[in-house]
């Protein structure tokens, strides 16, 4: 597990048309996300706007990835924080309650493969097929005298259309 205090590690790399002072803020805003900072605190502290943010995250996939990273890291901290305010008892219960649910929340969306609603696929309902089975071996075992054949030459008596009169 990861102190929250250690820096993530990212591999320096620097690209055309990104300013070194660019990628060092990107790098401080993603420090502070992984701290447990929501993305427009973290931003207006480092003072970059969002816009640059994401253009220096597109250009940049070391920061991409680190950044989903501290998103993920985030999540697990306010998974935390859920257990801290649910523990306490001089909270009111009602915000207690909407504090959780805004968190939990949150972290559905941070991190959905750990903390999302999972939907149950499984069938837990059997069915029996084998009557319908052994009926059917059944005639396929008949002799073929038993059977029904129509030559090509008989024409199938078809019922005719039945005529259907609107109901009051």
């Amino acid at each position: 597990m990861r102190r929250v205090d250690a820096p993530i590690a990212i591999k320096t790399r620097y690209y055309v048309g990104m300013s070194q002072d660019k990628r060092l803020n990107v790098e401080r805003v993603i420090q502070l996300i992984s701290d447990g900072k929501p993305l427009r605190e973290a931003l207006s502290e480092i003072g970059i706007s969002a816009g640059a943010f994401n253009h220096v995250l597109q250009g940049a996939r070391d920061l991409a990835q680190a950044y989903a990273r501290a998103q993920e890291i985030r999540s697990d901290l306010l998974a935390d924080e859920i257990i801290t305010i649910a523990d306490c008892e001089q909270t009111d219960p009602a915000r207690a309650r909407n504090q959780i649910q805004a968190r939990q929340w949150l972290t559905s969306k941070l991190h959905g493969k750990r903390y999302g609603d999972r939907l149950d696929l499984n069938v837990s309902q059997s069915l029996d097929v084998s009557v319908t089975l052994a009926e059917a071996r059944a005639r396929l075992l008949r002799p073929v005298s038993d059977q029904l054949t129509i030559d090509h030459d008989e024409t199938l008596a078809i019922p005719p259309e039945i005529t259907s009169k609107p109901s009051d």
